[in-house]
């Protein structure tokens, strides 16, 4: 299904309570006594009601469940890509402490047993999911049954779906600039392969097209690593191997730029006599190595900041489909010794 299909509302809408009334022939107030297993409703038409719920693929919303149970608490599902990576761990943990301060509770899931598994999961418990999809549009929405969901440094102008953007473009352009200003002038990157392992290809990432625009006829070359430590640390070797006259280096994420250090000491290039090396999200693990990693960091506090800002929007709507809420936060440099 195509998205316009989602902006026309035919497919979009979420299934509400009344259409299952109408399906089982019952009052809204059936359905809710059905729903919430409470009295003075016989067990043909609960089962009536739970068959017509199942048909239409309805899920109750705890914002509704709430208001019959006299809980007022909210809960906000969280999915990351990978728990293996620093990355994911830090924006859980800013994630967390905004929603807490904020009375919100916070479930987390990661993706690496499969993005819709995970979707299905958290949908049944929280009021709205936010994260790092990979899932088209209208898959996501479906994947999450419907549930308003805010993507992290995505966009999309569906109903339903929200976004918080890193604008890490001009973050990439200030660092080639600067690098220019250190005496840089023979470019190169180690890109992710995350695409090529998800969708069986390889397509440039949106930080290798930024990159290359940045720094015109510079580039020396690009290879394409895992996004791991050693997946970084071979790349950056190979790309040293296939264009040694390179003598400054962007690598997708401080996680393989770390491997890009560590790399550097085992083949003898010195960082950053030789080669400067740069990363992107600003990790603290980035101080653990020598010399400490230069990268291009993200404000993961804002980002938790304006996430909770649109969910708390999307809670005033009663979690119903508005139009889509956007924000940008900017990135900046986190100038250390690796460049």
């Amino acid at each position: 299904m195509d998205e316009d299909q989602w902006k026309d509302g035919d497919v979009a809408k979420r299934v509400t309570i009344l259409d299952v009334a109408a399906e089982a022939g019952v009052s809204r107030q059936t359905v809710t006594r059905a729903m919430n297993d409470m009295a003075d409703i016989s067990d043909g038409t609960r089962r009536k009601v739970l068959e017509a719920a199942d048909r239409l693929g309805y899920r109750p919303s705890r914002f509704a469940r709430n208001l019959v149970t006299r809980d007022k608490t909210h809960a906000l599902g969280l999915l990351v890509a990978s728990f293996r990576n620093p990355y994911f761990t830090d924006i859980a943990a800013d994630m967390l402490s905004e929603a807490v301060e904020r009375g919100w509770q916070l479930m987390m899931a990661a993706a690496e047993g499969g993005e819709r598994e995970a979707l299905a999961l958290l949908s049944t418990q929280v009021d709205v999911v936010v994260g790092h999809f990979s899932l088209a549009g209208p898959e996501l929405l479906e994947a999450a049954r419907g549930l308003p969901i805010v993507c992290l440094e995505s966009w999309s102008d569906l109903p339903g779906l929200h976004s918080v953007e890193v604008d890490i473009e001009s973050g990439i352009i200030e660092a080639v600039e600067a690098l220019r200003g250190r005496g840089a002038s023979r470019f190169g990157m180690v890109d992710s392969n995350y695409s090529e392992r998800d969708r069986g290809a390889y397509e440039p990432s949106p930080r290798r097209e930024w990159f290359e625009r940045a720094v015109g006829d510079q580039l020396t070359g690009v290879v394409v690593g895992e996004e791991t430590i050693s997946g970084g640390g071979s790349a950056f070797a190979e790309l040293l191997r296939l264009h040694p006259e390179t003598d400054a280096v962007l690598m997708f994420n401080d996680l393989m730029a770390l491997g890009a250090v560590q790399s550097a000491h085992a083949i003898g290039v010195d960082v950053p006599g030789q080669v400067r090396i740069v990363g992107v999200d600003g990790l603290a693990l980035g101080e653990a190595v020598d010399p400490p990693l230069t990268s291009i960091s993200l404000d993961r506090q804002g980002l938790a900041s304006n996430t909770l800002d649109i969910v708390e929007r999307i809670e005033k709507a009663d979690f119903a489909r508005i139009d889509p809420i956007h924000r940008t936060i900017r990135s900046k440099m986190l100038w250390r010794a690796s460049a």
